[in-house]
């Protein structure tokens, strides 16, 4: 670490806390809170305290005032967060709903993936229609980030934009869902079938050169095998380290080769540069740098017009082409040059400070991600649903991926989700006989 890098003595306070409040929810697992809980202290761990000894170089041209400012914000967020997440958690609690029971007559894990593949089946076809039914280019895309792809895109404010966003979210979801139904097959049929599906449908993931699509689709296996598992806790941790060491290396693939296309890696005609650092874990550099712009006069309070344009975001742009740009004013200051082309995440803290200031803005990401916990705990709490158990561990899977930006870039997919399991659970009513519901409805207080 470099010499002229000192670490504020607020990181060594917001450090503590957050490893007491992870004790005390791993302490309190029985607890429905407590995983979405470990998950959000996990990846304000991830988004915040790593750059310190990752890449210091880059902190050091802050004041150190603006460091101690900004830890003591992480621990106004972890305090407000730990506070209202039981409360929110039996408000939410109160309105229950019936759910299927996890049997297998029904709607069990084998039923589910022969759904979810006439789903992706006609999804895939429409998708490969706009790639002029070319399927090696939408399941294996070449040429990186800035070439075709399965869901990509036309200029903004097309008018079919709403429809190709809304058939990727609901791809994303059941490519997801393909990596937690393969832990609860039973069958060696659909097993196979379901392994297969993934070799398919995960590759275009990787190789779009987007790191958060990927992680996106293969997070939910991942706390799948640890929350379901039967391993002693000494081989999920052996299994996690040496998973964590292939994802770190395919990542660095990624950051090498994503605006050229991977493709020249895997044929070796390219070799990878090992020094490179991972690009994107920077969200403690970029609240650093919000409160530096607000110290200087450069950013301007919004007052929470950010979070309401992300709500309004659901409009499609050819219905409202003044919608408003999303971080605007912050993304011009970050890169002057780029124009409405730069997408800055601000990080889930910093874009609460953007929104209500130095040390209100905290409190806001603190409200938001403890609605979205005790979301995950309601459906945590009704995981005698294989649907729901399996939407908990998606949601579970991309709650990483919150850490750059409460967005609904990143809660599409669960919200549309939701609806799908609502819609499945009202099939299943009409399908089994009304005494069969008494026996395989639970109702969850």
């Amino acid at each position: 670490m470099p010499p002229n890098l000192e670490i504020p003595f607020s990181y060594y306070i917001a450090a503590v806390l957050l490893l007491f409040l992870f004790v005390e929810a791993a302490s309190k697992i029985y607890r429905s809170w407590a995983i979405p809980a470990l998950m959000i202290y996990l990846t304000t761990g991830m988004w915040y305290f790593t750059e310190v000894f990752y890449t210091p170089e880059r902190l050091v041209i802050f004041n150190h005032l603006i460091l101690e400012q900004g830890y003591y914000q992480i621990c106004i967020f972890l305090v407000v967060f730990r506070c209202l997440l039981p409360n929110f958690t039996r408000t939410i609690g109160k309105y229950s709903s019936k759910v299927t029971a996890f049997n297998w007559f029904t709607l069990n894990p084998h039923r589910l993936l022969q759904i979810l593949l006439v789903m992706w089946i006609l999804l895939l076809i429409y998708g490969v229609s706009r790639l002029d039914w070319n399927f090696f280019q939408a399941l294996f895309p070449q040429g990186g980030r800035w070439s075709s792809k399965l869901w990509g895109r036309g200029a903004i404010g097309g008018q079919t934009d709403f429809i190709v966003s809304a058939a990727g979210y609901i791809y994303t979801l059941i490519c997801a869902m393909f990596g937690v139904l393969l832990f609860f097959q039973r069958r060696l049929q659909a097993k196979v079938i379901n392994l297969i599906l993934i070799i398919i449908s995960w590759p275009s993931f990787y190789l779009s050169g987007t790191r958060n699509a990927f992680i996106a689709v293969a997070m939910p296996a991942y706390m799948t095998y640890l929350l379901t598992s039967r391993h002693k806790w000494w081989m999920k941790a052996i299994i996690s380290a040496g998973l964590f060491a292939v994802i770190n290396y395919l990542m660095l693939i990624v950051i090498n080769f994503r605006n050229t296309g991977i493709d020249a890696y895997f044929e070796g005609a390219a070799t990878l540069n090992s020094d490179v650092k991972h690009l994107g874990l920077n969200m403690a550099e970029e609240l650093f740098y919000i409160n530096k712009f607000y110290e200087e006069g450069q950013l301007t309070l919004q007052y929470g017009i950010d979070y309401l344009a992300e709500a309004l975001n659901v409009i499609p742009r050819f219905i409202w082409p003044n919608k408003p740009l999303l971080g605007h004013e912050y993304n011009l200051l970050r890169n002057p040059s780029s124009g409405i082309q730069a997408t800055i995440a601000a990080g889930f803290i910093g874009r609460g400070i953007m929104n209500f200031g130095p040390w209100f803005g905290p409190v806001a990401p603190g409200i938001l991600m403890s609605l979205w916990a005790a979301f995950l705990a309601r459906l945590w709490k009704q995981r005698a649903s294989v649907l729901r158990l399996a939407l908990f561990l998606v949601g579970l899977g991309m709650t990483p991926n919150l850490g750059r930006d409460i967005s609904l870039l990143v809660l599409w997919p669960m919200i549309f989700g939701y609806f799908i399991v609502r819609y499945l659970e009202q099939l299943e009513r009409r399908r089994i006989p009304k005494t069969a519901n008494q026996a395989y409805y639970l109702h969850h207080e």
